[in-house]
């Protein structure tokens, strides 16, 4: 996303690194940030990525005959008020969740659940030059709200003024964007490409800006001078507010869904009929209610008031007017990550205690009741999804690794934390010091399946002897002390694990861990290869979590003790590898490597791997199943049926009955 609080990782980056340094840092890694791809052939040799969407066939997605309605209602964010809303792009401070700018804005690409590549703007994206130079064609029939075309210098735009906020102004920026023609740009990269990640690379799923307005803040970025100069510009970039009427009244949208009517109760929308997708549904009008309360929310699905949802599952499921019409896996697993800064939390057996106490079958039956979700409980500790375990690493590989059981196993527990000196002589597990485990901050979002997490974990943690105070702040508590204080010992988050680049990330929490703010950049190699290099450190730790980033562990996989011979951790220089490489073997040997560090290290504990359900009232609609069949252009956009529910909507791929 263009804004930073919203990254595809979901922890935006403090760092003050520039562009050139990020590029030279780590080639396609940064780029490719944390949206990988999985599919049947994780590095396919196929570099050339084509949209086959197809295009519209001139009829709407209903068939023949009137639509028994043209209007879907839905329930809004719980917190989001847009009368109030600032949805400028670039702002820090954006109260939106941000797969709304979806729905009013359009990308080059986007990633589903599986890390897939979802093709919306691009035409098609080629990699050329032995991998380091990426040519990317729009359609051309994208437009703005004013009936103006949507061309490549508005994403030439979005992408320099997203460079020159984060890396201080032009000067510490290397442009690495040319428009070529009015629908064709190309991207220059440091480094080669792994084709795989490259498909949705982050800049590409940023949404695009409209050019005629932005370009006065581009042209003051390129003539500021010097920092303070840049950050003068940033700060009026930032505090500049754009409501969604001046989406509306400027034509800075170019989205199918256009707002109409706000309201404290509603926020009505209309589709931009000159929208490319606009015949792909027969759907005229989208009705968000601003529900704040479960409970008033549970009332207007009874009342047959809610046409869609991923809310209230339970009770969507016993309700006669709607059905579940989409549950599938997705990429992620739902983790515990824990701050080695508490000298507790530091040391391999309290972590390895916590992994065994764990009941994973108990936490997604806890789920299942409260939410009603169907989650698949993991065996062990591995940083990836199952799935992406399975493809990556061979069952002879796998069976080898330290299992911590899907049950809880509290002996095992015990017997590792005496085995390093701690005791329990009354409430609290201590050290060989007498330093009780107490006083643990457990951070959790505030939304409602990690509050459930974080109300049975807690309560076990507990039980067993380590003291821990459950911490549910607001959105905005939550994000700062996430993102720039890191006040807290333990916190529930996800990982995307679509590709072992973004499971084993070094660029976030939501990785391995923050590693690369602590490496000395090199700079570019000249010629288009593999970067091999191994990055100087500037400490021997990670600034936020105080990880070791070079430790010795064991060469033998499955070994519990700290004997025998050694190998040496090299995150952010294999992470480079695999983000690079065109070799499918090279991947899976530092996959391998890095999945055994996590299984023996246990920077963090996967929960479950998750998935995902959507209900409907299929009496008057048809939804996406994931089926070729359900929809006139689902077998070419059948990636998008594995996606959030707002997507369906915002992409044409929900019909109103036909009578």
């Amino acid at each position: 996303m263009v804004n930073s609080n919203h990254g595809s990782s979901g922890e935006p980056d403090g760092s003050r690194l520039t562009r050139r340094q990020w590029m030279a840092l780590s080639g396609s890694a940064t780029i490719a940030g944390l949206a990988g791809c999985a599919g049947d052939n994780p590095n396919d040799q196929d570099v050339t990525m084509s949209n086959t969407d197809g295009g519209s066939d001139g009829t709407d997605g209903g068939g023949g005959g009137s639509p028994v309605t043209t209007e879907l209602n839905m329930r809004a964010p719980v917190s989001w008020q847009p009368s109030s809303s600032n949805i400028n792009p670039f702002t820090d401070t954006k109260n939106t969740e941000y797969w709304m700018d979806y729905m009013w804005w359009e990308s080059l690409v986007y990633p589903n659940a599986n890390g897939d590549p979802i093709y919306w703007l691009a035409d098609e994206i080629n990699l050329k030059g032995g991998g380091c130079e990426v040519e990317i064609k729009l359609k051309d029939d994208y437009t703005w709200w004013d009936g103006k075309p949507v061309t490549a210098q508005d994403v030439h735009t979005a992408q320099l003024i997203s460079d020159y906020k984060a890396s201080y102004g032009p000067e510490n920026t290397d442009d690495s964007w040319e428009v070529v023609d009015k629908h064709t740009l190309k991207h220059t990269l440091s480094g080669p490409a792994n084709p795989t990640l490259q498909k949705t690379a982050t800049p590409y799923f940023t949404t695009v800006v409209k050019h005629d307005y932005f370009k006065s803040w581009l042209e003051q970025y390129e003539d500021a001078g010097g920092e303070s100069a840049v950050e003068k510009v940033t700060k009026d970039l930032t505090s500049t507010t754009i409501t969604l009427n001046d989406l509306v009244d400027k034509g800075l949208g170019c989205g199918m869904w256009k707002p109409k009517q706000l309201s404290p109760t509603n926020a009505v929308h209309e589709k931009y009929e000159d929208h490319p997708r606009a015949d792909w549904t027969n759907l005229k009008t989208f009705n968000w209610h601003l529900i704040s309360e479960k409970q008033k929310a549970i009332q207007a699905l009874n009342a047959g008031q809610l046409d869609m949802g991923d809310k209230t599952i339970n009770q969507a499921k016993q309700n006669s007017k709607v059905d579940v019409f989409n549950r599938f896996p997705t990429s992620s697993i739902v983790k515990l990550s824990m701050n080695w800064n508490n000298k507790h939390l530091a040391r391999r057996p309290v972590r390895r205690a916590i992994a065994y106490l764990l009941d994973h079958d108990e936490l997604v039956q806890v789920i299942k009741s409260t939410q009603g979700l169907n989650y698949k409980p993991r065996d062990t500790v591995t940083g990836m999804s199952t799935k992406a375990t399975n493809q990556w690493a061979g069952e002879g590989f796998r069976n080898k690794l330290i299992g911590y059981g899907r049950n809880s196993e509290p002996q095992k527990a015990k017997k590792v934390l005496k085995d390093a000196g701690y005791s329990k002589n009354g409430k609290y597990w201590a050290d060989s010091s007498g330093d009780e485990v107490k006083g643990l901050t457990y951070l959790t979002p505030p939304w409602n399946i990690y509050e459930t997490i974080g109300n049975y974990v807690s309560p076990k943690l507990k039980e067993f002897g380590f003291g821990n105070k459950l911490i549910i702040p607001s959105s905005s508590g939550f994000w700062k002390r996430w993102t720039d204080t890191h006040d807290f010992d333990m916190v529930n988050w996800f990982s995307d694990t679509s590709h072992p680049a973004n499971a084993y990330s070094t660029l976030s929490v939501a990785g391995i861990g923050k590693f690369d703010e602590v490496v000395d950049a090199k700079e570019p190699t000249k010629s288009c290869k593999v970067d091999r290099r191994t990055p100087d450190l500037t400490q021997n730790r990670s600034k936020k979590l105080n990880q070791l980033i070079r430790p010795k562990y064991p060469t033998k996989v499955g070994q519990m003790g700290n004997g025998g011979a050694k190998q040496t951790l090299y995150p952010v220089k294999w992470d480079n590898i695999m983000s690079q490489t065109q070799s499918t073997k090279e991947v899976k040997k530092f996959t391998r490597k890095l999945m055994w560090y996590t299984n023996w290290q246990v920077p963090h504990i996967g929960f479950y791997d998750e998935t995902r359900a959507y209900w409907g009232n299929e009496d008057k609609f048809d939804f996406p199943t994931g089926k070729v069949d359900d929809h006139p252009h689902a077998k070419e956009t059948k990636n998008e049926h594995y996606t959030n529910s707002m997507e369906f909507l915002m992409k044409g791929h929900i019909n109103a009955k036909t009578k």
